[in-house]
């Protein structure tokens, strides 16, 4: 039954998302043009140019009839520069435009290349030593590759009746990549692919928005060493003014490995984030939290506690042009040791950096870059390892 659940959730999750074709951007944090301009008239109202800030929402509001921020800042831009009559006006605008599409779909489908100096995530040679032994893993040692991939997403909504704050939502996401180094066969890692469905509500009253979802989502290589998990995810958005956001996120999944049981358990997360826009060059936004994450697993040593931070920041230097540098650092102290070999319980720290590049070609199609530096430091060495990856791709969102 498991492995029937399995398949299915696979299937619905990739082929859905590659064959629709896929997303809307995410509450938090929309991307492309859209968001550089919001970025704009945010900062623009910031520096008091009232004049600059409302013709750029003005034309928002007629390009993107019914965006949820718009429905947010614009009404509230006009308002605070004193036009009440506006304000009243633009928001039925939105408001009416929106009752007619009542049921939107937005998807991006991505494909490229990349090149991964650690494809199977293993330690830099096969001979470690764990506890007091000296060990010999063949052929786990890091792997370099090339490889490509192709993934895609949908998110979809519907307000529930006219003028509710309350929409049904949905999203729908798979993704795919094969190696292009044959020894990764016979570490059953050639390729990889990830999906995920989920559903919920959305609740948006003025600065406020609320959204929860129920999720099942899959991770596996090559179809038999996957993990299935089923869970739920809240956020909360408070959007204090223009160039300032409050973001609270919550989560919770059971996880089934289908190939080692024990580690197996319940998973849970929680933190607090805020998103930030700089006045000066267009596009300048901060996001930047921390929250804690924590694992119930069937065999106690496989549990653990832990936190996470992070930072992230776009600015666009150029026309068309956004860079992300960002970095996030992950501590995990687990209940027991790694292996039987050991005595000393298991600690990781992972460090995570690197930068994305997007350059807009036209509001669908983009072209996109990235470069990761993954370090893994672990009190087994199993489980210690470094890894580069860099990738060059094109985007279709519509």
């Amino acid at each position: 039954m498991k492995k029937i659940f399995f398949l299915a959730v696979k299937f619905l999750a990739i082929a859905a998302a590659l064959l629709i074709c896929p997303a809307n951007p995410a509450i938090a944090a929309q991307v492309g043009g859209q968001t550089n301009d919001l970025a704009q008239a945010r900062e623009a109202m910031a520096q008091g140019d009232t004049r600059r800030a409302l013709d750029i929402y003005d034309r928002l509001a007629a390009e993107n009839p019914g965006d949820a921020e718009l429905i947010l800042e614009a009404p509230r831009a006009h308002r605070s520069a004193g036009n009440e009559v506006r304000a009243a006006a633009l928001g039925r605008q939105v408001l009416d435009e929106y009752e007619k599409r009542r049921f939107r779909m937005q998807g991006v489908l991505r494909t490229g290349v990349l090149y991964d100096s650690n494809a199977n995530q293993g330690p830099s040679s096969g001979s470690i030593r764990l506890g007091d032994w000296n060990v010999i893993l063949r052929g786990s040692e890091k792997q370099p590759s090339g490889g490509a991939y192709i993934s895609g997403s949908i998110d979809l909504s519907r307000r529930l009746e006219a003028l509710s704050p309350w929409w049904i939502v949905g999203d729908i996401h798979g993704y795919f990549r094969g190696n292009f180094n044959n020894e990764l066969k016979e570490l059953n890692k050639s390729h990889w692919q990830w999906g995920r469905i989920a559903a919920g509500l959305r609740y948006m009253e003025g600065s406020d928005a609320l959204d929860m979802r129920l999720k099942a989502e899959i991770y596996d290589y090559q179809s038999n060493a996957g993990v299935t998990a089923l869970g739920m995810e809240a956020r909360y958005i408070r959007s204090v003014n223009p160039r300032l956001q409050l973001i609270a996120d919550a989560g919770y999944e059971r996880r089934d490995y289908n190939q080692n049981e024990t580690r197996s358990g319940s998973f849970y997360r929680v933190g607090g984030y805020a998103r930030m826009v700089f006045p000066g060059s267009a596009g300048r936004e901060l996001l930047t939290g921390a929250g804690y994450i924590g694992a119930a697993a069937d065999r106690d040593d496989y549990g653990y506690d832990g936190w996470q931070a992070l930072a992230r920041y776009s600015f666009m230097p150029f026309d068309r042009l956004t860079v992300s540098p960002q970095i996030s650092f992950t501590q995990e102290l687990y209940n027991g040791p790694a292996t039987g070999l050991e005595t000393e319980d298991r600690r990781d720290g992972r460090l995570r950096m690197g930068t994305e590049l997007t350059y807009a070609i036209n509001a669908a199609f983009s072209i996109e870059g990235s470069y990761y530096y993954v370090s893994v430091d672990s009190t087994s060495a199993l489980y210690s390892y470094d890894q580069h990856t860099i990738s060059l791709g094109a985007a279709w969102r519509f």
